[in-house]
């Protein structure tokens, strides 16, 4: 599954981008709304961080959308975290849940 990541804090970005790959999905990072809406058209799963909130957000998510990629959106990451625990016990459920299979929006 290709993953992009998209979060407001480029060294958060960079270290969970880091453990997706490390968790086994060929993912990508960006920082920038320009950056995350060129790409959707080549992934399949979105991931927002829980940065990525308000008007930008639902700018996002209705792009994601309109290119059939399934999106959820992650909570919170404390900087003293580990990135692929975070990984494993928070985004894995959430994409497994929404699976590609799926082009709705999360609970």
């Amino acid at each position: 599954m290709k993953v992009l990541l998209f979060g407001r804090n480029p060294a958060t970005v960079s270290r969970v981008t880091a453990a997706l790959s490390a968790a086994g999905l060929a993912a990508d990072g960006v920082a920038s709304e320009e950056a995350v809406l060129s790409r959707l058209g080549v992934v399949d799963a979105l991931v927002l961080g829980a940065g990525v909130v308000g008007p930008l957000r639902e700018r996002v998510t209705g792009a994601a959308v309109r290119h059939g990629v399934v999106w959820v959106q992650g909570p919170h990451i404390e900087p003293s975290r580990d990135a692929l625990e975070y990984v494993q016990t928070e985004i894995l459920p959430l994409l497994a849940e929404r699976g590609p299979h799926e082009r709705r929006h999360p609970r």
